[in-house]
């Protein structure tokens, strides 16, 4: 009966040039349900979703199909005394931009994979006068990979966020690295909008040591986030000739910075044993806070609250040199593909641990 009634109003509410594949997608979703044992309540209230989700591609497809093209033609028409040239310039650059609204796409389309099956999301999507088709080609691709290794599920936020840092490091590695100073640092990652859905993933307390989570890493840049309990710090020390970018994500960071020839003795290279811990004036900051860190500059790190803090970091040279790191086999990796200029997501191993 149920299934007659939504038939039945498909006729009406569903566009016609999909409504025979979405529907089948729909009791094939139903059949699942049904062979899981799954309640009848349940499986009616996710097949009336599923269908209040098709209505609603219907409307999208009908107005990209049929209002969309003469909204453009119209368009058209009113633009057609403007450079062509200067236009076609502007638009090449804009498809490789990555705003909020190309974000937006990714993540529409993402949820569209998980509704559809791929020839229709791209039907849906793909086809539509969007100038972010950049990105959604992207995310189609990294989609299929990852399904080809076995992993079924669509991960959109490893997917936006992975775009988020290439955007980052196609900007920072478009000047030579000794035009790089810390002013030009500080404006490509302070609005780095990475979500706290993806930092979460590589938070790990250690109640022995503080410990770093790798999120990627380059020839020239490692972004890592530290996890620190009360009371645990890292002494004094540089980071030769590499920049550091420090993010407060929550908890309070009391931080101290030692220019050349302001302490006694010489400040240790990261990992060496010789560090030592600095008594100087120190800085506290929180969650939201920036902390940038020169060249040859000392600098020291410690949790001396009651709660934990986490601070994410943007390292421009060489990663940090010490046995902090850690990895889990249940963090994904991103890799840099220079080829396509965007990090992949290489889900690991899972019966193995990445060192």
């Amino acid at each position: 009966m149920f299934v007659q009634l939504i038939e039945n109003a498909a006729k009406f509410l569903v566009y016609e040039p999909i409504r025979d594949e979405s529907l089948g997608d729909l009791w094939e979703i139903d059949y699942r349900l049904k062979a899981e044992q799954t309640p009848k309540p349940i499986r009616l209230v996710k097949a009336l979703w599923n269908f209040l989700q098709i209505i609603r591609a219907s409307v999208i497809l009908f107005f990209e199909e049929q209002i969309f093209p003469l909204i453009q033609a119209s368009r058209s028409r009113d633009n057609l005394g403007r450079d062509l040239t200067a236009n076609d310039t502007n638009s090449s650059l804009q498809g490789k931009v990555l705003t909020p609204e190309a974000i937006a796409e990714v993540r529409r389309y993402c949820k569209a994979r998980r509704l559809y099956n791929p020839a229709l999301s791209r039907r849906l999507l793909n086809d539509s006068p969007t100038p972010y088709i950049y990105w959604i080609r992207q995310c189609d691709r990294i989609i299929e990979q990852c399904q080809k290794r076995g992993h079924n599920s669509i991960d959109t936020e490893a997917i936006v966020n992975s775009f988020i840092l290439s955007n980052l490091l196609r900007k920072l590695e478009a000047a030579p690295p000794h035009q790089v100073n810390l002013e030009a640092f500080k404006a490509l990652v302070q609005d780095v909008p990475l979500t706290d859905a993806f930092l979460e993933r590589y938070v790990a307390f250690d109640r022995q040591s503080y410990g770093r989570q790798l999120i990627c890493r380059t020839w020239s840049l490692a972004v890592y986030v530290i996890s620190w309990m009360p009371g645990q710090e890292s002494w004094l020390h540089h980071h030769g000739h590499a920049l550091d970018a420090i993010k407060v994500i929550r908890g309070e960071m009391t931080h101290w910075t030692v220019s050349p020839g302001d302490c006694e003795g010489d400040v240790p290279f990261e990992g060496f044993s010789r560090s030592k811990r600095y008594e100087g004036p120190a800085q506290v900051f929180t969650a939201g806070d920036l902390v940038l860190i020169d060249r040859g500059v000392g600098h020291q790190i410690s949790n001396r609250s009651s709660e934990n803090l986490v601070t994410l970091h943007f390292r421009f040279g060489h990663p940090p040199e010490d046995n902090h790191w850690r990895t889990t086999s249940d963090t994904e990796m991103l890799v840099w593909k220079q080829t396509e200029g965007c990090f992949d997501l290489l889900p690991p191993d899972r019966d193995c641990v990445l060192h």
